[in-house]
C-alpha cells in the first residue's frame, strides 16, 4: 500500500510563481498540463500531437491540479500553496497561500471558489480565487487526498485516505451529507460523467469502491491491480491506474466485470480522459511519460517524455469545459 512517506513527497516547499517558458494565447484543442513533482515544472502537451509544447518551472514538489479552459491551479504542498496559471495570457498569477499541506484540488464549476484538501489539517479548504484567501474549512476524515466536485456545483467528495472513507460535503453549507466507509487508503477520487457514481481508489486494498452519488450506498467493490491510484470512466469503461503493477485495469462501468489489464508505463498514477471518451492519458511517475490510450482498442497509442516524476493528480486537461474569468 502506499505509505505516509510517499504521499509526503507531494507535500514540498513552493517559494515564486511559475514562469512560463512557453507563453501563449488560450488554447482551443485539448491540452494536458503535467505536474512533475520530481523536476519541479508543469509540462504542456498538446494532446492531439502528444507534443510537449511548453514548460513552466514551479519549485515546491507539484502534484495536484484542476484545469478550466482560462486558468491552471496547481497544488504546491511544500510550499504550502497554489500555483495560478492563465491560459489566455500566457501569464502566472500571484500564487494562493493556503498553509497546511495542500494535495488534491478540484474548482467550482463556475470557477469560484478553489477546493482544496489539506491533509495535514484533516479538511477542505475553500479558497475565493479573486481575494486569494481561504474563506472557509470543511471538516473531512483525515489525511484527504483526492477531490472532485459534481456538475452542478452542490457536491464536493473528499478520499479521506487515513480514514478509509469518502465525504460528501454539501458545497452551501459545508456539512457533510454523508461519510462512507470504503476500502484501504483511498487516494484517488472519480465522478462518473453522468454524475450517477462515484469511484473511490482504495490503494491500499486494491479495488475500487463504487457509490451511488445520489444514495451514497455501496454499489460494487472492484478488485484491480497492484497499489491503485486513481481512475477515469470513458467509453462506457473505467479505467485504473496500477501503480506497482504499471498497468491499467479495465472494467465494465455497468457490470463491474474486469475487461483488461493495459501495460502503460512505471508507476503510473494520474489518469483523464478526453471530452469525447475515446482516449485516456496516464502520467508514468517512475517513467517521466504521459501515455495515450484507445479506449475502443485499449492499445496505447502514444507516449512521450514529459518532465521528471510527473503525477497530474486531479483534472489536468485543459479545453474540456469553460469557466467565468474570476481572475480579472
Amino acid at each position: 500500500m502506499i505509505a505516509y512517506d510517499t504521499a509526503a513527497r507531494a507535500l514540498g516547499s513552493l517559494t515564486l510563481a511559475a514562469v512560463l517558458t512557453a507563453a501563449g494565447p488560450a488554447f482551443a484543442a485539448e491540452r494536458a498540463f503535467v505536474t512533475n513533482q520530481d523536476g519541479e515544472t508543469v509540462s504542456i502537451v498538446d494532446l492531439e500531437t502528444m507534443d510537449v509544447t511548453g514548460l513552466i518551472e514551479m519549485s515546491g514538489k507539484p502534484a495536484g491540479i484542476a484545469v478550466t479552459d482560462r486558468y491552471a491551479y496547481v497544488s504546491r504542498p511544500e510550499a504550502k500553496a497554489i500555483g495560478v496559471i492563465d491560459l489566455k495570457t500566457g501569464n502566472t498569477l500571484p500564487e494562493i497561500d493556503v498553509g497546511g499541506g495542500p494535495l488534491g484540488i478540484a474548482v467550482h464549476p463556475s470557477g469560484s471558489p478553489i477546493y482544496v484538501a489539506d491533509w495535514f489539517s484533516h479538511s477542505l479548504l475553500v479558497v475565493d480565487p479573486q481575494t486569494r484567501e481561504v474563506t472557509q474549512k470543511f471538516e473531512t476524515g483525515e489525511s484527504p487526498s483526492g477531490v472532485a466536485i459534481s456538475a452542478d456545483g452542490g457536491t464536493v467528495v473528499t478520499a479521506d485516505r487515513d480514514s478509509n472513507q469518502v465525504s460528501f460535503i454539501d458545497t452551501t453549507t459545508g456539512e457533510a451529507d454523508a461519510r462512507v466507509t470504503v476500502g484501504e487508503r483511498p487516494f484517488g477520487v472519480t465522478i462518473s460523467p453522468d454524475q450517477s457514481r462515484v469511484y473511490a481508489v482504495n490503494v491500499g486494498s486494491n479495488d475500487v469502491t463504487v457509490l451511488d452519488m445520489a444514495s451514497h450506498k455501496t454499489l460494487a467493490t472492484v478488485s484491480v491491480g497492484s497499489h491503485p491510484y486513481a481512475a477515469a470512466e470513458a467509453n462506457g469503461r473505467v479505467f485504473v491506474t496500477d501503480q506497482y503493477g504499471g498497468t491499467l485495469s479495465v472494467f465494465d462501468a455497468a457490470t463491474f466485470e474486469p475487461v483488461d489489464e493495459i501495460v502503460v508505463g512505471e508507476y503510473p498514477e494520474g489518469i483523464e480522459a478526453s471530452a469525447d471518451g475515446r482516449f485516456v492519458y496516464v502520467a508514468n511517475w517512475f517513467d517521466n511519460t504521459l501515455a495515450k490510450v484507445d479506449t475502443e482498442t485499449l492499445e496505447v497509442t502514444a507516449t512521450i517524455e514529459v518532465g521528471s516524476g510527473p503525477r497530474a493528480f486531479g483534472n489536468f486537461i485543459a479545453g474540456k469545459a469553460t469557466d467565468k474569468d474570476v481572475n480579472e
